[in-house]
């Protein structure tokens, strides 16, 4: 389970509105000094990031909550989002390229660039279509899992008070 604190602003029937800090691991790494995302994470700063989550602990607005989603469904999505396209992309190009070597022609660079961007188009038409389907799955939402304890609340650089 991924765990994440947030506050909460406002609420309505079973579901919170937080807010949350975007985070950086770059903390935790051991080459923060020569890595291009240590450089634009301090340069960008802390930003807050706006969420509907589902609230079964029934916490009210002013509340720092923590947050969970399970890790596989984390993991699950980053692949959909970041990898799918990648290789829809290379095996446009691919298929291009063996298509032109069967055939014997020489159809040139623009082709294959033009397969790998059809293919790609169709990757993130594929990605909306099934992002659609899970729009109202709650295994797909961050939940709230508890309030968070003194100790929680001082580590999660939030303000006490809703600004």
């Amino acid at each position: 389970m991924i765990k994440q604190t947030a506050i909460v602003t406002r609420t309505e029937h079973a579901v919170a509105f937080v807010k949350t800090i975007r985070e950086s691991t770059c903390g935790q790494c051991g080459v923060q000094k020569g890595c291009g995302t240590s450089v634009f994470s301090k340069v960008l700063g802390n930003k807050f990031s706006e969420l509907t989550v589902l609230n079964p602990i029934s916490a009210e607005t002013g509340d720092v909550v923590i947050l969970g989603m399970q890790e596989s469904v984390l993991v699950s999505s980053a692949l959909l989002m970041y990898l799918f396209p990648l290789l829809m992309m290379f095996s446009g190009a691919a298929s291009m390229i063996m298509i032109s070597h069967r055939l014997n022609l020489d159809l040139g660079q623009l082709w294959t660039i033009a397969s790998s961007f059809t293919w790609l188009l169709a990757a993130f038409l594929y990605i909306k279509k099934a992002s659609k389907k899970h729009v109202g799955d709650k295994r797909f939402q961050p939940v709230i899992l508890s309030k968070a304890t003194l100790s929680e609340q001082k580590a999660s650089l939030f303000p006490i008070e809703i600004i």
